[in-house]
């Protein structure tokens, strides 16, 4: 006579363990992965990367921590590792954010909506990483290398990026979709703050060094220039300025001839524009705003003849002169200066 055994449901929340969250099954985890049922039970008894949660009487389930962690997983067997690797990737990010955040393996952190695939109600790095089911591989793939704080995949992938689709669309399609993620969950703990700060030291180097690398184009030369905001202290959209430079860096290589000068006060500012003696000037115009028509007649003191374009958050949202065009999205950007050069 056949025993029946007990049904495995979906998702449900243990009641012995209510600080856990929800839980799913090897079954609808398996169909979330896409992978088999038999391959989870494989990689649980290789690598201890399996269901963390045992009720009494029933199948062992997996936590929202679980399904984080193979998810990690699986964004590493994406960018190309093989098991064990993408196995040990996964257990040291998850190591990492949990040792620096506090938080205990049993993932309180991650609420049902990471379970059920969707974006999170909490800002916590972790628990977003969930809703990042359906993204491009690569934005998942570099997600992943940034809770991991793993700076080489983040230039292996963003570089790889820049190859497959160009510099404009690796941009759009990669790595700001990484940022937008990113800074939702930036202040929610120290271990967001540290991995954040490392994605974007890692991404303005990479940055930094397309700029150089990339040959000096001809026809006029542009200056990108970061004026200082009205208001002290104000705290800055793009705090990395990372927008700012990834202009940079799409205009030097489009083979624009340009020169970058990073935040600068108003007379450094005014020093630079003598010194790189410009054709085109692009300022970079901070969310709190400046006084542009001041410092117009402050640059045109020094050089005349000059085409100057506005980008930025406060090119985006200040009220500009006449004789100033401000600029679109990257590629926009891209076309608009090289248009003028």
């Amino acid at each position: 006579m056949r025993v029946p055994q007990p049904v495995e449901s979906e998702t449900q929340t243990p009641s012995e363990s209510p600080d856990e969250g929800p839980t799913m099954s090897v079954s609808a985890l398996a169909r979330r992965l896409g992978v088999a049922p038999s391959t989870l039970r494989t990689w649980d008894r290789r690598y201890g990367i399996g269901p963390s949660v045992h009720p009494q009487g029933s199948h062992r389930r997996y936590t929202p921590r679980d399904v984080a962690r193979l998810e990690c997983m699986q964004q590493a067997l994406d960018g190309g590792a093989n098991s064990a690797e993408a196995a040990r990737y996964a257990i040291n990010a998850m190591a990492t954010y949990s040792s620096e955040s506090g938080l205990r393996p049993g993932g309180e952190n991650l609420d049902d909506n990471s379970v059920n695939g969707t974006k999170t109600g909490s800002s916590n790095l972790l628990s977003s990483f969930s809703g990042l089911v359906d993204a491009d591989a690569a934005v998942r793939n570099l997600s992943g290398a940034l809770l991991a704080r793993d700076v080489v995949t983040i230039r292996r992938i963003v570089v790889r990026a820049v190859a497959e689709r160009g510099f404009s669309s690796m941009w759009t399609t990669v790595v700001a979709p990484v940022l937008e993620w990113a800074d939702e969950g930036r202040n929610s703990d120290a271990a967001a703050a540290a991995s954040v700060r490392v994605f974007a030291e890692c991404v303005a180097g990479i940055l930094s060094t397309m700029t150089l690398d990339a040959p000096i184009g001809g026809g006029g030369r542009v200056l990108l220039v970061q004026p200082p905001a009205d208001t002290p202290g104000a705290i800055p959209a793009d705090p990395y300025g990372l927008e700012f430079r990834a202009l940079g860096a799409a205009l030097a290589t489009a083979s624009v001839d340009t020169r970058i000068a990073l935040p600068l006060c108003r007379s450094a500012l005014l020093a630079a524009v003598t010194n790189a003696e410009p054709d085109v000037i692009v300022l970079w115009l901070p969310a709190a705003g400046c006084d542009v028509a001041s410092l117009l007649r402050a640059i045109r003191r020094r050089r005349t003849g000059l085409t100057m374009l506005a980008g930025g958050p406060g090119g985006r949202t200040q009220s500009l002169p006449r004789t100033i065009a401000a600029l679109g999205a990257l590629d926009a950007a891209v076309d608009a200066v090289a248009a003028v050069t």
